[in-house]
């Protein structure tokens, strides 16, 4: 079961973290501009999940950050307009912008800690299989993640964002199932797995 929910997560944070880099376009006026400032928040983002890991865990982590990118979410929906001297349509700081800039930042930092995270949880004799099955999972988001981005979103905006926002949520009930890894010895066996899963006990956060 839990090959199967690293596989999810796995999924969907190549649809977020794809779709924002290949969305721009539908996201900004100016794509370059976009290309730029995520780049910024991409190195904002490792280092800030570096600390956030160390501070809190991989399980807690993850959930903050699939948080953050559920709320960006929620709050791309709105046609709101930063720039009340143009429209819309041609405005570059909206809400959708300035929160799919946020979103970006949270969606890089769950892609960069899902690589420590998966590879605490499987077991040594398993690790490479289990890479591969959840990098598998990863390409199909990656497919995806562009498509909703740059051709849903124009056609209907909320049901496109409603359906992200569905996906990440399932996301955090995937890390609340798995457990924690931090300051634990990594598992050789599949039965070292599974006296790790006995012995965890489940919290809110």
């Amino acid at each position: 079961m839990e090959t199967i929910l690293q596989m999810y997560i796995w999924l969907f944070v190549g649809m977020s973290y794809y779709g924002y880099n290949f969305g721009w376009g539908s996201i900004l006026n100016d794509p370059y501009l976009g290309q730029i400032l995520a780049m910024v928040g991409e190195i904002i983002a490792y280092v800030g999940a570096a600390g956030l890991i160390q501070c809190c865990g991989r399980r807690r982590a993850m959930i903050i950050m699939l948080i953050m990118t559920t709320i960006t979410y929620l709050l791309a929906i709105p046609d709101v307009n930063f720039e009340p001297s143009k429209t819309i349509d041609d405005a570059k700081w909206t809400l959708q912008s300035v929160s799919s800039l946020i979103g970006l930042i949270a969606a890089s930092g769950v892609f960069s800690s899902v690589y420590l995270w998966s590879a605490e949880l499987a077991p040594s004799s398993h690790r490479g299989f289990v890479f591969c099955l959840c990098s598998s999972a990863a390409r199909i988001g990656s497919f995806c993640g562009p498509f909703l981005f740059n051709n849903l979103i124009k056609e209907n905006k909320a049901s496109t964002m409603s359906v992200m926002v569905f996906f990440s949520l399932v996301g955090v009930g995937s890390c609340f199932v798995l457990v924690e890894t931090k300051s634990k010895d990594t598992a050789v066996t599949p039965k070292d797995v599974v006296i790790r899963r006995k012995m965890h006990q489940y919290t809110l956060l």
